[in-house]
């Protein structure tokens, strides 16, 4: 069986959450005996032969758009799909939030599609997705599939109320957690501070979680690099850090699960987020984990974390202070070693592919 993954256009350059879920997968994919190959969007795909094309990140239609009235094997869509609006009109500085919320989302995103074109961060070939808009997109790329695969079915839920449909098959097939992260020095008490891993990006909401910590008697560790599309968003945060707060920009992985070790606290107070990998890895590692209550994270996360407003320095401040206070469950560990696991990912992936190409 080969399998083709087709990700955003500069996703080398631009490592996010999508890419990591995509690399991780294609890696344990290939140890279950699945040819797999990585195209990037705006790649010419006539000379690879593949049996399935999956291509990840239904919130950008425009990156798979160019190939679906030639396509000729089946499409998968790992859909990720993040709602960025509230970001948009309450997290985005003036007179941005104003003009999005003028525009209301499907021009925000279209307006920000158009300009990624500008800039050269999507491919030219796209054109037709500023034809049709963004919504009439996202539907067309459902339309096409052949399966949409949610890490979660709130997440398959949220599709369906954007755009009214779904394919026949859809799959609910939870992300993985490395191996590494669930070895080393669990005890807790001997641990100290908050880290954060993370794109230094609004969505991110660093700037509010840097203001929630100053009372705290607590260091903060920021951990990546910022993003391509941040602008002056990390000079923002690093002018409002003080002497509490450390950057350390990107990190290989082993480094990361060592600082891991040595916090008591992983934070992601994001303005959304589908399931969180980070705070997956940091649950693994043993850290106390407090969550953005937007997006996904309570179906992924359950009671194994404490859950903040992204909009309310106060409350991300109050569930800082329990979570420091407070040892995380004894079984947590236990938990998510048995539910996440990436080898239970793509032996999933494998049923569904072998489904889809029987029939």
């Amino acid at each position: 069986m080969k399998v083709l993954f087709l990700l955003r256009k500069g996703y080398r350059e631009s490592l996010g959450g999508d890419v990591v879920q995509a690399i991780n997968t294609a890696q344990y994919l290939s140890k279950s005996g699945v040819s797999v190959d990585i195209a990037e969007s705006g790649e010419p795909l006539s000379g690879k032969r593949f049996d399935l094309l999956h291509f990840f990140n239904l919130g950008r239609p425009y990156d798979v758009y160019p190939y679906l009235s030639t396509l000729r094997v089946p499409l998968v869509v790992s859909t990720l799909f993040v709602d960025y609006f509230e970001y948009d009109v309450r997290g985005r500085s003036w007179p941005v939030r104003d003009l999005f919320a003028f525009l209301g989302r499907d021009y925000t995103e279209y307006v920000k599609a158009a300009s990624k074109i500008l800039k050269g961060q999507i491919h030219k070939s796209s054109y037709e997705y500023l034809k049709d808009g963004h919504r009439r997109a996202v539907r067309k790329v459902v339309e096409y599939a052949h399966c949409l695969i949610g890490a979660t079915g709130s997440e398959l839920e949220r599709v369906y109320k954007y755009v009214n449909i779904l394919p026949a098959y859809v799959d609910v097939v939870p992300l993985g957690i490395d191996p590494i992260f669930f070895s080393g020095d669990f005890s807790w008490h001997k641990r100290k501070g908050i880290i954060s891993v993370g794109r230094l990006e609004g969505l991110k909401n660093q700037d509010k979680l840097i203001r929630a910590v100053k009372d705290l008697d607590a260091n903060l560790t920021l951990v990546g690099k910022p993003s391509k599309n941040a602008l002056l968003y990390p000079w923002y945060v690093k002018w409002l850090a003080g002497d509490k707060v450390a950057f350390t920009g990107h990190l290989p992985q082993m480094d990361v699960h060592k600082l891991y070790l040595n916090h008591r606290v992983h934070a992601q107070p994001s303005w959304f987020e589908t399931t969180g990998l980070a705070s997956l890895e940091a649950a693994a590692s043993g850290c106390r984990i407090v969550v953005t209550n937007r997006g996904d994270t309570a179906e992924v996360f359950g009671v194994y974390a404490l859950y903040c407003d992204p909009s309310n320095i106060e409350d991300i401040s109050q569930n800082l202070l329990l979570a420091l206070e407070t040892p995380p469950a004894q079984d947590q560990r236990e938990y998510f070693y048995e539910n996440f696991s990436w080898e239970k990912t793509a032996k999933k992936l494998v049923s569904i592919y072998k489904k889809i190409l029987d029939k």
